[in-house]
């Protein structure tokens, strides 16, 4: 047996190891330190889920037609701060408040033809429940001018933070954990944590289901039915990683 070949290769491997896990070092003040990292990594389910709708009016008059998409859009707002007094956890947010000439191409004229001012007011309600966003959506498409245009699911702020805390904690145990293993194998144990550095990591884009305009009359009868498809909101992923230093005794 080739005696010197095989202690090469146990030392190859062992380099391996020590770097897939951490590393030991001298650091300025001559004390042993070992550098590890800890990770941890968990799949959130979507909490929150909103509805994005759009008021259009087209007039000849650029003030008649912004005047008639206010009014329509401050009926629904009332509407909807009305049912926060009963669900607090309701949001809406203006997404959109523009006016621009409407265009459309005559083909006998071959030419884009002024039809005349358009004006949309975009938002969206956020809410923790799909049957509230589908009763809205019911009362809603009483407005001829109101355009259902989307569905998005995604994870609330607080739950986020509060996810994203825990991984952190599994993190920093994990990197730990690491630290005491291989200070053990070197037959030492480890001291207190010198330093920290955190990555966040979150996948937590939209789940976007878009309806487009067109689909406004098969939208309102699914909800004025109430035949609204089951919804599966999906997780979002979170990932966190911490890179740390403990001192070796």
């Amino acid at each position: 047996m080739d005696f010197k070949k095989l202690n090469i290769n146990v030392i190859f491997v062992s380099l391996i190891a020590l770097i897939a896990t951490g590393v030991m070092k001298y650091n300025n003040n001559d004390n042993k330190i070992i550098n590890v990292s800890g990770e941890c990594s968990k799949k959130v389910v979507k909490d929150r889920m909103s509805i994005i709708l759009k008021v259009k009016n087209l007039d000849k008059d650029a003030s008649l037609a912004t005047s008639k998409s206010t009014m329509t859009y401050n009926k629904i707002s009332d509407y909807v701060m009305e049912l926060q007094k009963q669900y607090p956890l309701i949001e809406l947010e203006t997404t959109e408040f523009n006016t621009y000439d409407k265009t459309e191409w005559n083909q006998e004229l071959k030419k884009n033809v002024k039809l005349g001012v358009e004006s949309v007011i975009g938002l969206e309600i956020i809410s923790p429940d799909m049957k509230l966003l589908s009763d809205i959506l019911q009362e809603v498409s009483k407005f001829s001018d109101v355009y259902p245009n989307g569905l998005n699911t995604f994870v609330s702020k607080d739950t986020l933070k509060k996810e994203q805390a825990d991984c952190l904690e599994k993190a920093v145990s994990d990197a730990k954990q690491k630290a005491i293993d291989m200070a053990k194998g070197a037959g030492q144990s480890i001291g207190k944590m010198v330093s920290a550095n955190l990555v966040n990591n979150v996948r937590n884009s939209n789940t976007r289901m878009s309806y487009g305009i067109m689909a406004k009359s098969a939208m309102i009868e699914s909800a004025m039915d109430s035949v609204a498809p089951s919804i599966f909101s999906g997780n979002a992923d979170i990932s966190v990683e911490v890179y740390t230093t403990f001192e070796l005794k």
